[in-house]
């Protein structure tokens, strides 16, 4: 459940273990962290106490998809900060989605259904991606029995946030694998107001909130549209193919609680590449937490055996196994990390 800007194409965060697996992650680590619940006529406080803990996270899972509405959000970790203007609408069949930064590098991304472009104004640039985790508010595609075996739902009473009492909800991790969260949820209309990412100690390693926010009013379809036209501009399109990691002859072995939600070979063109490459992807999600795993034959050796980067609650972990480099990124643990990256091992492929 990552509330970063991280290590995608149409992200933030290029620096350091490697550009490439920045450019792998495309939307799948955008800005996912999650939790409405649904809004039910004649709800009462009585009501959402009633509630039991799965309860609880289904209605959040479907709110996140199904409500219209439009505000300001703030991301923090340590003395980073940034602000994005987000407005989404949802016609009863598909969401459609428009989120523009207000500091930093000008970058706008536009969803409708499954697509996702990102323009870069100063670059006259579009980047179009298909699929990946949802954004804030949602989850990535939970079941909520598989959640609450993982952590533990706690009621930690209601706080104000953004003018608006929420419902405070904290979920503790029954092992070390994972983070915490602390989420702060406005019960009537059921959108998550603020969320934190815990460390072992309690100790908020990042979070975002909403400073203003409208919920459930029609959305108007010219604030859905970019900001800038892009006739002329160059786009470049993302490309990815379904497949199975142990057709490719590889093996991944997630920790526990972790389900794949995709694997993928990448089509990739890099800045400084003479021709075409290609990675694997796999990504992994407890519903919460997700991690990718990439995994590219041919790339140039490390330096050091293994190398470790790690911003916040996200972790990357690379290791070479043979001629191929394997990186692992995501919401976890530097251990949990490392343990998924040195389960990856070459597998004969299926006859």
């Amino acid at each position: 459940m990552i509330i970063s800007l991280a290590l995608s194409e149409c992200g933030m965060f290029r620096n350091g273990l490697s550009a490439r697996a920045a450019a792998w992650t495309g939307l799948a680590t955008m800005m996912a962290l999650a939790l409405p619940l649904v809004a039910r006529a004649g709800d009462t406080p009585a009501a959402h106490d009633a509630r039991t803990d799965a309860a609880w996270l289904q209605a959040i899972q479907n709110a996140a998809r199904q409500q219209n509405f439009s505000g300001t959000i703030v991301y923090q970790r340590g003395d980073e900060v940034h602000a994005s203007r987000v407005v989404q609408s949802f016609d009863g069949v598909e969401t459609r989605e428009r989120v523009l930064t207000l500091d930093g590098q000008q970058r706008e991304f536009i969803r409708h259904g499954d697509e996702v472009q990102c323009l870069y104004p100063k670059l006259h640039r579009v980047v179009v991606e298909h699929g990946g985790v949802r954004a804030f508010p949602a989850f990535a595609e939970p079941l909520a029995a598989d959640i609450l075996a993982h952590y533990e739902l706690r009621r930690e009473g209601v706080e104000r946030v953004a003018g608006s009492m929420c419902e405070v909800v904290e979920l503790v991790p029954r092992d070390k694998l994972r983070y915490g969260y602390r989420l702060w949820v406005e019960p009537t209309s059921g959108l998550l107001f603020k969320a934190q990412t815990l460390n072992e100690r309690g100790s908020v390693l990042e979070q975002i909130a909403f400073t203003d926010v409208h919920v459930g009013e029609p959305i108007d379809p010219a604030q859905l549209k970019p900001s800038w036209s892009t006739a002329g501009w160059t786009v470049d399109r993302q490309q990815s193919e379904a497949t199975e990691l142990r057709q490719q002859g590889w093996s991944v072995t997630p920790p526990s609680g972790f389900h794949r939600l995709v694997e993928v070979v990448r089509h990739l063109v890099g800045a400084g590449d003479p021709a075409p490459r290609s990675a694997l992807q796999a990504v992994y999600s407890d519903g919460l937490a997700t991690v990718s795993v990439f995994i590219e034959p041919g790339a140039p050796m490390l330096a050091e055996r293994d190398e470790s980067q790690r911003r916040g609650p996200v972790t990357a972990f690379s290791r070479q196994v043979g001629d191929a480099r394997v990186t692992v990124v995501g919401e976890v643990p530097p251990s949990t990390a490392q343990s998924i990256a040195e389960s990856v091992v070459r597998s004969p492929p299926p006859r």
